[in-house]
C-alpha cells in the first residue's frame, strides 16, 4: 500500500535540456508515459504487487536528442 517514486533523468552529451516523454515499464507492461521537466520525469505508484519487478524508463527522444533507456530491480514486500 505504500507508494514508490521512479525518476528518470536524461543528461545530454554536450548541452541543452532534453524534452519529450519517458515511458515507464514493469517488464513489458507499460505503467505510464510522462512528460519531462528540466531533463527529468517522475512517476509515483502504489499498485505494484508483492515480488520483484524490473522497472525500465525509456526516453523516447525528440528532434534534438536520441532515445535511451535504463532499468532497475524493485522488490515489493
Amino acid at each position: 500500500g505504500q507508494s514508490v517514486t521512479f525518476t528518470a533523468s536524461v543528461a545530454p552529451q554536450f548541452s541543452g535540456t532534453p524534452g519529450g516523454y519517458v515511458t515507464f515499464y514493469d517488464g513489458t507492461t507499460v505503467l505510464k508515459t510522462v512528460s519531462m521537466s528540466g531533463g527529468a520525469a517522475k512517476f509515483t505508484t502504489s499498485t505494484l504487487a508483492a515480488g520483484t519487478h524490473t522497472i525500465t524508463g525509456t526516453y523516447n527522444g525528440n528532434a534534438s536528442f536520441v532515445g535511451s533507456s535504463a532499468s532497475l530491480t524493485q522488490t515489493v514486500n
